[in-house]
């Protein structure tokens, strides 16, 4: 870091690293081989780190930490027979931190008020509704021989007997049954980059990791407004 010549990669693979949080202590249960799988993670978000905001979302959706860190790794589909339901764990966090936040922003970062009550940006239907996305996700271990960590850097594949082929609705979207696993992620973040709130909420954290903690709004407003008209990434707004 203090000789390389990628100083601003590495800090903004280090702000996206506090967003998409993963924890080499949450790793225990990836199969071994955990600092190797954490390392991973971050050489994907070095990758990411000037490039397309939805393409590292749909990168890290499909990692193997990802996969372990929030228990979506080998994730089922419901079973009527003993009343399981697909883990939340992701889904819930996917909207919470690494889209939309839980409350709806204004174009500024600000608060949507109605009746001078903020808005929550989605319920436990929600929930529920896109889990059903990461289910069927396993890594790829295909031409493995031996013992070895090769896996953990290659992105999760589908097992469709293990996907939910149900409908999965969620924030008013709903993706229809019988559609594939990895079509199925597609949509499902694509709504989720439809959302207003993506840009605001984006540029308000990149905004206080990388320039100032308490950026004012009008400061949110024109970097929010530059991730929505290009559609690729906040950082387009600092010259990046």
């Amino acid at each position: 870091l203090l000789t390389g010549t990628d100083t601003l990669r590495q800090r903004v693979t280090l702000a996206l690293s506090e967003i998409l949080v993963v924890s080499i202590n949450g790793l225990s249960s990836g199969g071994g081989w955990k600092a190797f799988q954490a390392a991973a993670y971050l050489d994907l978000l070095e990758e990411h780190a000037f490039g397309n905001l939805r393409d590292m979302l749909g990168a890290v959706s499909r990692s193997t930490a990802m996969a372990v860190y929030l228990t979506y790794r080998g994730n089922v589909k419901a079973d009527p027979a003993t009343g399981s339901l697909p883990d939340e764990n992701y889904a819930r966090e996917l909207m919470q931190l690494f889209t939309i936040g839980l409350l709806e922003l204004q174009a500024d970062g600000s608060l949507r008020l109605i009746s001078g009550q903020p808005v929550e940006t989605y319920g436990p239907a929600d929930v529920s509704g896109l889990a059903r996305v990461f289910t069927g996700w396993v890594p790829d271990k295909a031409g493995d021989t031996g013992n070895t960590p090769a896996f953990q850097r290659r992105p999760l594949v589908q097992v469709a007997a293990r996907h939910e082929t149900g409908a999965k609705h969620f924030l008013g979207s709903t993706i229809p049954a019988n559609t594939n696993g990895t079509e199925s992620l597609r949509q499902a973040l694509d709504a989720l980059f439809a959302h207003p709130n993506v840009g605001p909420f984006w540029s308000q954290q990149l905004i206080k990791r990388l320039v100032t903690s308490n950026p004012s709004a009008a400061y949110v407003g024109r970097v929010a407004a530059v991730f929505d008209d290009e559609v690729v990434s906040p950082l387009v707004a600092f010259g990046i």
